[in-house]
């Protein structure tokens, strides 16, 4: 008896953690206001699930089927962490920065490494649980958002910002946005921005699509159905351009892996279209602005007294040619974060690409192995999936887990940094995996 409580308060525990790191619920306003200014360590859940993994897989728990092709991802990370540590220690400056950039690159890999080697995450139960969760998590979250926005949007722009140990908290990440006539206040969680809440959402979205498939009942389909669309609402109400091709990109796997039907998406393209032309006119708006700054053409909506060479001016597509060159003359080490960062802020500011700052804060090589792990992870769990023909509900989850894998994947060229949430997801599509690889070898044998 004393043992199942143990398991049930330990299980509440990683729930807990996997929220609060997910949605980054240290930085909500709600909760730093809540703790008189008080930032709750970043750290501190990361290192209690690698704690729970060292005690519980080194101590508690015996190892079997030790021979798995899944671990063979985790051999680029530690090119990719020997890298940009050299790089760090090369360009950092002082005891103090090294300590910081170290953190930037160990603790996404801290996470990703306690997921996959989690006893708890050996079974795709717990890999379903888990995810069940944090599409909770996602809707109750959104729906504060909704509701805080509807309310008073220009109110929540003047809410004061708080002094923190760890620096200012505002409500203004989101901010407002505008086109002529068009404007619009962005949906975030106040305390972290429009380009991090919208991508948070775009996997659970998926999620949802697996869930709703497998329910029983026509009114869970429908209620599935209702919080699948208030996600969409809310990244698009984001009007961030990172999140919508992630999300375009995503449902566009699961059609052709067939998780969803041709109706549903015709139905979720039939959405879009009314969403685009009524309340998210300024989010289409931003990505046809984005795409005629490649291919000129037209664009639509637009008052004719707005000058349109002012807005083909996007800082964050001119920084990128100033980022390259910055990486072609420190093609191996990097030049650091900190120098690129104040190098940047000179002219366009920071990038918002991670695969570009990877590569001029710490180098070509560092990226190589970057990019080979998610690609060795993306093709691995598709072989996987392809190979679980007999077992339709591992291979729908797979199939979810790998269209968020995607999904990060095309975001991560929108993205201003490594984020933690990100790396949740690696791990547990690559625990998926692991458990895809197992059933595999029971079933036909390790070839």
């Amino acid at each position: 008896m004393k043992k199942i409580a143990h398991i049930k308060s330990t299980d509440i525990l990683i729930g807990i953690t996997f929220v609060l790191i997910y949605f980054q619920v240290y930085w909500h306003y709600w909760l730093v206001k809540l703790l008189n200014g008080y930032v709750i360590n970043t750290l501190l859940p990361i290192i209690f699930l690698f704690c729970l993994f060292l005690f519980r897989e080194l101590v508690s728990h015996k190892t079997s089927f030790t021979k798995r092709r899944a671990y063979s991802v985790i051999l680029p990370l530690i090119f990719y962490a020997f890298f940009a540590t050299i790089s760090i220690v090369l360009n950092a400056e002082g005891f103090g920065e090294i300590k910081s950039f170290l953190i930037y690159i160990y603790s996404p890999l801290l996470i990703f490494i306690s997921i996959v080697r989690l006893h708890k995450f050996r079974q795709n139960d717990s890999v379903k649980s888990i995810l069940l969760l944090l599409f909770i998590a996602g809707i109750i979250f959104s729906i504060y958002v909704a509701i805080i926005f509807s309310v008073d949007p220009q109110g929540l722009l003047a809410m004061p910002d708080i002094e923190t140990n760890r620096g200012v908290i505002s409500t203004t990440y989101g901010g407002a946005y505008g086109v002529g006539d068009l404007e619009a206040v962005r949906y975030s969680i106040p305390g972290i921005s429009s380009t991090t809440y919208g991508p948070i959402l775009v996997p659970l979205m998926f999620v949802g699509f697996y869930f709703k498939k497998y329910t029983k009942g026509k009114l869970m389909h429908f209620i599935y159905t209702v919080l699948i669309l208030f996600l969409i609402f809310c990244v698009l109400k984001t009007v961030s351009r990172g999140p919508l091709i992630a999300m375009f990109a995503g449902i566009t796997y699961l059609g052709w892996r067939n998780l969803l039907k041709t109706k549903e998406i015709v139905f979720i393209a039939s959405v879009l279209v009314i969403s685009f032309l009524t309340f998210a006119k300024l989010a289409l708006l931003r990505l046809i602005i984005t795409l005629a700054i490649f291919i000129p053409f037209d664009i639509p909506f637009l008052d004719a007294a707005i000058d349109i060479t002012d807005l083909l001016k996007d800082p964050r597509v001119e920084v990128v040619p100033e980022t390259f060159s910055q990486i072609l003359a420190h093609p191996f080490m990097g030049m650091g974060m900190t120098n690129l960062i104040n190098l940047q802020e000179l002219s366009y500011g920071k990038d918002h690409n991670n695969y570009l700052s990877i590569a001029a804060s710490f180098g070509s090589l560092t990226l190589v192995f970057y990019l080979l792990f998610l690609f060795l992870l993306f093709i691995m769990t598709q072989k996987a999936i392809k190979r679980l023909s007999w077992n339709p509900t591992s291979k729908d989850l797979g199939i979810t887990l790998s269209a968020g894998l995607l999904a990060l994947i095309v975001y991560l060229n929108f993205a201003p940094a490594e984020l933690h949430f990100i790396w949740i997801w690696f791990g547990l599509t690559a625990a998926w995996l692991r458990n895809a690889e197992k059933e595999i070898y029971l079933k036909e044998g390790f070839n």
